[in-house]
């Protein structure tokens, strides 16, 4: 265990402590106690803050897997349009494969949950 989950787990003792005291209706009032209270609640901030700025990256990872789909599918249309069928279809099925993809990748995470 690294130092910083030692004193993580040593915080969080800490503060239990200091709040079952305060369910007690026990009056809080050492300095030590409030800042031990305060410094809990900054770090669970912290970890509230780290979990929506990874799920705004996996956003815009999905985001740009589906980048990489437009330009083939744009791609898909142009071959299409130039009669090249063949082409067309082949692209389409990457497409349809990558779109696949992106969906299973999505079902963990949506974007409106960011």
């Amino acid at each position: 265990m690294d130092d910083f989950k030692k004193v993580e787990n040593a915080l969080r003792a800490l503060a239990m402590g200091v709040l079952a005291k305060y369910e007690k209706k026990k009056k809080v009032d050492n300095v030590q106690e409030l800042v031990v209270l305060a410094t809990y609640v900054n770090m669970k901030k912290l970890d509230e803050i780290k979990n929506d700025i990874e799920g705004v990256l996996r956003a815009f990872e999905r985001l740009d897997s589906l980048v990489e789909v437009v330009k083939q599918l744009r791609s898909a249309v142009d071959n299409l349009q130039r009669g090249h069928l063949d082409e067309a279809v082949r692209l389409l099925k990457e497409v349809n494969a990558k779109l696949e993809e992106v969906a299973k990748r999505g079902e963990a995470f949506s974007i409106e949950e960011v």
